[in-house]
């Protein structure tokens, strides 16, 4: 094949895979595909084809036919396709599923999301010896009480609690609401001639109940004097027939009784107590719109089976079944369903049924404004649509995500990113349970404990999103345990990452996870540490407080760490870090264990070093911070770590903590004061210092008016070097550098300028420039952000030539480029490159190309990159009539090898 069918078959395949990541399976087929790819039919179909003689697609042939990705698919499953064509997407559902008959309560829609507490009480309930304990759902109508009352009963059946050919017999009480004697006489049974029209004797329910499950519903319809009657039997299990008060007949079963009126008011208080469990079944509105989803999706496909045709609902449908409140609950959902496809069937004559709005019931129909579902664009749309995300494969996600983050200085950055991005998931669901809130206002007396001995803070939606993953994680532990298992190595080398080089975020995630373990008897494993260990490092991040920290550091293999644990139980706070050093080492090594620990500990105002022995000077002079005030004391002791604790506990200034211990002590000290260093945010690019120029305007007009914040900028080649970077530490203080290619400078912060147009910054932003800003500041600023750093701003801000022609050029050629590598980078990748490449067109067209190389030996090592690229620039290079210099093609080199 020819280049250009290479490019067609990876767009094919990037719109497909697109396509199925958001479910719209049924977008997958040759006209769709023609259309976004504005090529013909015909076209598409070979190549098409050609993918799936290549097996790289499977094929459903339905009409029209489907494409589908056999590799995501195999890698979303983790299993093989063991074919290439399937009759039906319900087919291929069902291998990739490896369906099999589902048992009780997995049935339940909800079983493990708003419906997981209700139904692990059942369970408790009715598995109490020696024949469970009689319960009472309470609900609604429509809420499903009935369906729960039968899947109990196959949970008996299937975990042995009952035997298979034992009866679930079921009375609805309403029934008999003007008869009640005959409730009566068939719930015990009668004798013959009891009353007119026993002509034979009748064992009763309670009889063929026995050993099996006895469910009343609509209990509320029970007259006073049968309540009073079941007193006996559900205290002794003992009972007489009517017309026989003489023989006691037995029968051991579980009783379930339902009702939609207030227990408390429509039963006989001497029977409500002898119910030891009320369960309170929610509305279909308190299920939450992940569970309306999952229903809507199972009832129309009974009615697909039912009728034989596959069914497209139209996106008005969809909407208003998703946002109508259906006062019948799951009940009525049920219903209108099926009215709606009696109607929709009447019209149909092909094999596809179609569901529009005009086919549902009236009383739906008539609740919504008719001119704005008409001024809407609506489409039809496949059942597989109505399916939300699978959270499972979420959480793995997630997981996952974490442990292949890189180890490095981006660490922190990154991983809070992942965890909040996986947290508003969370915090933004609508279904919060009781038992989540409980556990919110548990973790607010914890960190309002906490926060007030550590110095940082948190946002009430900070914690009900901790709370509500600690509750997630409680309701996936089938889930999380097996991913734990099978990455075991991979979450404990994390642990220890987390603990080496966030000690103090660790040891107070600990004392976190401690007080949920031992005092809300929440299942918290190592993996779940270390999620609260990276919430930490967030709280602290984001406190916006500078920080007063103290360390000791002693020879020994546990001095230091001794002292500290002393001393803080005495304090009882969390004041002193402890650095244990071997009794070999010399006075740089410890200053560089010094330096690590302040370069993660993040803002310092005051920083205590309590050293065993060694120069203070020495130690001093070879610290890496200027901005805080220090205070070194040798011939540490815990009695001069209580003083100097004490004096951190009621916020004194460090002369005045040094004063205090040297009034009593004698100890060798030295204090030095931080000057104050002007704040400045570095643009420097490797596209030129023009390029940087361009982006500090743009930044300066993102800053609110009152703002005191200096932008500068800085010749890239000369920012990297070391002399200057010393220069700028000692002149300023440096929040961090804004440009197209990280510098890779230790301890100076970087943002991309790509992650600020794909919006991927923001995080950094506040963690960056939140100690420079107050919160309205921040507010005005991140807005100007979002505004200013759009593609097409920043283009037309960085290039005098056509920036829509231009980028246009530059995207075919980055596209080019991908396929001829065979990888697909990433979005900040490609952004990043976008703008460095138009900037370094217009500076060849300027005739301002950089003529340095970082790497003199980089032409011998990466020719064959080196050709690659000029043959993926060719079109560029010939519209503008420019040559790319190799030092240029270094540039973008360091930016693919950092993706």
């Amino acid at each position: 094949m020819n280049d250009e069918v290479i490019s067609l078959e990876e767009k094919i395949m990037l719109l497909i895979n697109g396509r199925m990541d958001q479910n719209s399976y049924e977008e997958c087929q040759s006209i769709q595909l023609s259309k976004e790819l504005k090529l013909s039919r015909n076209q598409v179909t070979r190549l098409l084809n050609e993918l799936f003689n290549d097996k790289k697609l499977i094929k459903i042939k339905t009409s029209p036919v489907l494409y589908l990705s056999r590799g995501s698919l195999e890698s979303k499953y983790k299993k093989k396709l063991s074919s290439d064509e399937y009759k039906s997407l319900d087919e291929l559902e069902a291998e990739l599923n490896n369906q099999t008959e589902l048992k009780n309560f997995e049935k339940l829609i909800g079983s493990n999301e708003s419906m997981y507490q209700i139904v692990e009480k059942i369970k408790a309930t009715v598995s109490y010896p020696p024949v469970g304990l009689p319960m009472l759902f309470y609900g609604p109508t429509g809420t499903g009480k009935s369906f729960m009352a039968k899947l109990t009963y196959e949970y008996c059946v299937d975990t042995g609690l009952i035997d298979a050919s034992k009866n679930f017999v079921q009375v609805n009480c309403s029934e008999y609401a003007n008869n009640p004697e005959l409730l009566t006489a068939n719930l015990f049974g009668y004798k013959k001639g009891a009353f007119t029209g026993a002509d034979s004797d009748n064992l009763g329910l309670l009889h063929f109940a026995d050993g099996g499950v006895l469910f009343l519903d609509e209990v509320h319809c029970l007259n006073a004097e049968c309540q009073e009657k079941l007193f006996l039997y559900m205290d002794q299990g003992i009972y007489h027939l009517v017309g026989d008060n003489n023989k006691w007949y037995k029968s051991k079963c579980r009783i379930i009784f339902a009702t939609t009126e207030v227990p408390q008011k429509a039963l006989l208080k001497t029977f409500l107590r002898r119910i030891p469990v009320i369960l309170t079944i929610p509305s279909l509105a308190q299920r939450g719109e992940n569970e309306k989803l999952y229903l809507m999706y199972s009832f129309l496909k009974n009615e697909e089976k039912r009728v034989n045709k596959t069914i497209l609902i139209s996106s008005n449908v969809y909407e208003l079944l998703l946002n109508h409140t259906f006062v019948g609950n799951i009940g009525e959902l049920t219903n209108t369903i099926q009215a709606s496809c009696v109607s929709a069937l009447y019209k149909s004559n092909s094999d596809i049924l179609e569901i529009h709005a005009y086919d549902l019931p009236d009383s739906i129909r008539n609740s919504i404004d008719v001119s704005s579902m008409i001024m809407k664009k609506h489409k039809l749309v496949s059942l597989n649509t109505l399916l939300p995300v699978s959270d499972q494969g979420i959480i793995k996600d997630f997981y996952q995500s974490l442990i292949n983050l890189k180890r490095d200085q981006s660490f922190a950055v990154n991983a809070q990113n992942t965890v909040d991005r996986y947290f508003e998931k969370l915090i933004f669901n609508d279904n919060r349970a009781d038992s989540i809130d409980y556990l919110t206002n548990y973790l607010e007396k914890i960190f309002n404990n906490i926060t007030e001995h550590y110095g940082f803070r948190t946002s009430h939606n900070e914690l009900i999103a901790l709370a509500t993953y600690v509750s997630e994680f409680s309701k996936n532990t089938y889930l999380t345990n097996n991913w734990i298992n099978e990455n075991y190595d991979e979450v404990k080398n994390l642990k220890k990452y987390l603990k080496l080089e966030f000690h103090r975020e660790y040891e107070i995630g600990q004392e976190v996870s401690h007080y949920l373990k031992n005092n809300m008897n929440q299942d918290i494993d190592e993996f779940v540490e270390c999620i609260i260990c990276i919430c930490m490092i967030k709280y602290f991040a984001h406190s916006g407080e500078d920080l007063t920290i103290a360390v000791i550091i002693a020879h020994g293999y546990s001095t230091a760490s001794s002292i500290a644990e002393a001393a803080n139980r005495m304090l009882n706070s969390y004041i002193f870090d402890a650095i244990d050093m071997p009794l070999d080492v010399d006075v740089q090594t410890i200053t560089r264990k010094i330096n690590d620990y302040i370069a993660h500990v993040g803002n310092i105002s005051k920083l205590y070093l309590l050293v065993d022995m060694g120069s203070l000077e020495e130690i001093y002079q070879g610290l890496d911070t200027s901005n805080a005030d220090i205070a070194l004391v040798n011939n540490i002791n815990t009695k001069c770590a209580l003083e100097i604790g004490q004096g951190i506990k009621l916020n004194k200034t460090v002369t005045e903590v040094i004063d205090s211990i040297l009034k009593e002590n004698i100890y060798k000290t030295h204090v030095e004061l931080k000057k104050k260093k002007e704040p400045i945010v570095i643009c420097s690019c490797a596209s030129g210092i023009g390029t940087a120029n361009k982006i500090k305007e743009i930044l300066f007009n993102s800053l609110p008016e009152d703002s005191n914040l200096k932008i500068i900028t800085y010749d890239y080649p000369a920012l990297i070097r070391k002399q200057v970077y010393d220069q700028l530490m000692n002149d300023y203080e440096v929040v961090c550098v804004i440009g197209t290619l990280d510098p890779n400078i230790e301890s100076m912060k970087y943002i991309g300028i790509q992650e600020l147009i794909i919006n991927e910054g923001q995080n950094a932003i506040e963690v960056y420039f939140g100690k420079y800003m107050t919160q309205d500041q921040m507010e005005i600023f991140e807005k100007n952000i979002l505004r200013n750093f759009t593609l097409s701003n920043v283009m037309n801000n960085l290039t005098i030539l056509n920036p829509d022609k231009l980028l246009e050029h530059v995207a075919k050629a980055i596209d080019y480029l991908q396929n001829i590598l065979h990888k697909r980078f990433k979005n900040r990748t490609c952004f990043g490159l976008y703008v460095h490449i138009c900037c370094l067109v217009e500076r060849l067209v300027t005739r301002q190309a950089i003529s340095n190389f970082t790497d003199q030996d980089f032409k011998e090592k990466h020719q064959e990159f080196i050709d690659q690229v000029n043959v993926s620039m060719r079109e560029v290079k010939t519209y503008y009539n420019v040559e790319i210099p190799d030092e240029e093609i270094e540039y973008i080199y360091n930016y693919i090898i950092n993706d």
